[in-house]
């Protein structure tokens, strides 16, 4: 599992598809504008991304309380269809509003 929060942690994403890797930094530039580069990601304000990388992932994303994945209702959900083929999902979720 991945877990960013500030567009200067990209380098992190390296080994990932460019899409992947475009979209995780697009919302991490929104993210960064809307809310600071110096925000806590975990308080009040702001965000960060998860990225689950195997089924073990949702079991720790529980665990930490980060989302209850058996109840959370994902307010869009986009594909992301990779030039290798490879096909991943980018989900949003609203933890705190």
């Amino acid at each position: 599992m991945i877990d960013i929060a500030y567009s200067i942690e990209k380098g992190i994403l390296k080994n990932m598809p460019q899409e992947v890797q475009k979209t995780i930094q697009e919302i991490l530039q929104i993210l960064d504008s809307q809310y600071g580069a110096d925000r806590n990601k975990y308080e009040y304000a702001g965000g960060y991304v998860v990225v689950v990388e195997k089924i073990e992932d949702f079991k720790e994303i529980i665990d930490k309380a980060y989302i209850d994945c058996n109840e959370v209702i994902a307010e869009y959900v986009d594909k992301i269809v990779c030039s290798n083929g490879e096909v991943y999902t980018n989900s949003l979720i609203i933890y705190c509003n």
